[in-house]
């Protein structure tokens, strides 16, 4: 990533496996993550930010109910240079803003099953009522080029057992859609990790939406692929089963429209795949 030479780094998560709530044994783990020397060298010198998911949280698939929770956001923040963490000791989401894109770390473990949804009050949340009122305004508010909204899980059904991603909730997800289009809010797109291997999906959400919604899944940053979850949908363009993977963004807008570009890289330097995508592509079709 630093000879790239990127501007910032964003971590999704399991950054690094924690696995417990015990104060002493999280800040540890941060501790020794820290010091991977590579990984150290390159967090010295670039600005990053982070959103956790299950490891760092505390246990694999875990959600809100997770006694010990407030060890993990202690712990998560005395490491962790985000700008914001949540409201009133609660969650970690975050946002920032670096040139034409503004980018929203949203939080989507801290909420999640501790409340009825905000979407549906006969199902569970994910991201809390107060979550999604500050994504609101925050998106509302927001003249970036391009929004980014990334969290730890997928936005899709993982298609295994486990149960920590927007599948699980696709109320949630669905009631987002409906309001990006009901409030026209343009050049939105997903990112999410976890899964151990590398995607990107674009989703016929024109006539919720008024354009179409891309998702970049970026992962696994170590060795370890899972092939099973490399899964089959409709909306899949592009996927790899490679380790070792970063999910690089350029924004070039010297040219109208405007440009996003999304590269998969691996630690080699070498182009896995990508794509190039105008702002008039996320933009209301009337």
């Amino acid at each position: 990533m630093k000879d790239e030479g990127v501007d910032g780094v964003v971590l999704l998560g399991d950054t690094p496996y924690i696995d417990v709530t015990d104060l002493d044994r999280v800040r540890d783990a941060y501790r020794r993550f820290s010091s991977v020397p590579p990984l150290a060298e390159t967090l010295r010198s670039i600005p990053f930010w982070d959103t956790w998911d299950d490891h760092d949280f505390g246990r694999n698939d875990s959600d809100g109910t997770l006694p010990g929770k407030e060890n993990s956001r202690r712990g998560f923040m005395n490491y962790r240079p985000n700008p914001t963490f949540g409201h009133d000791d609660q969650g970690i989401y975050t946002k920032f803003r670096y040139g034409p894109i503004e980018v929203f770390l949203l939080d989507t473990r801290w909420f999640s099953r501790t409340e009825k949804s905000w979407a549906d009050p006969n199902k569970p949340t994910l991201l809390g009522k107060r979550q999604w009122e500050w994504l609101k305004a925050g998106l509302l508010a927001s003249d970036a080029t391009f929004r980014i909204l990334a969290c730890g899980m997928i936005w899709d059904d993982k298609k295994n057992t486990e149960s920590d991603d927007w599948g699980t909730y696709m109320h949630e997800r669905q009631a987002l859609q409906s309001w990006l289009g009901d409030n026209r809010v343009e050049g939105v797109v997903l990112i999410g990790g976890d899964i151990h291997v590398s995607r990107l999906l674009k989703y016929d959400t024109v006539e919720q939406v008024g354009y179409p919604i891309y998702q970049f899944i970026t992962s696994p940053m170590h060795g370890s692929v899972i092939p099973s979850l490399n899964v089959p949908h409709p909306a899949l363009i592009q996927s790899a089963e490679e380790p070792y993977v970063f999910l690089k963004l350029n924004v070039d807008t010297t040219v109208t429209p405007a440009t996003l570009q999304a590269v998969w890289m691996n630690r080699d330097g070498k182009v896995i795949f990508d794509v190039n995508i105008d702002r008039d592509e996320l933009s209301r079709s009337n």
